[in-house]
């Protein structure tokens, strides 16, 4: 599930759950990647009824709240600018999986 082209990223949003975890607490899937522009990292978040955000945490900052991505444009936008940093982390993601099932 790697973003090579912008039409990309739709098939990673519909198919979120074949590499998110899930938060029962929140009940949200998420997934963490790098923030490579701060140093830190990213939470993808996926709540029911479609709705994306994302948060960024470092050392030496903390988003205060979630962004919610009002349109479905907007997400795409996003990972369009972080694509290298969200295929390392997903191409580890299923590596695991793999290497766990065999």
């Amino acid at each position: 599930m790697q973003i090579k082209k912008k039409t990309d990223i739709d098939a990673v949003l519909d198919n979120f759950s074949s590499f998110a975890q899930w938060d029962a607490l929140g009940k949200k899937q998420y997934f963490v990647f790098p923030d490579r522009k701060r140093g830190g990292q990213w939470t993808l978040m996926h709540y029911s009824g479609d709705t994306f955000s994302v948060h960024g945490l470092g050392e030496d900052y903390r988003d205060e709240e979630e962004q919610f991505f009002e349109e479905r444009q907007s997400i795409i936008s996003f990972l369009w600018d972080h694509r290298s940093a969200f295929n390392s982390a997903v191409k580890l993601v299923m590596e695991k999986e793999l290497s766990m099932n065999s």
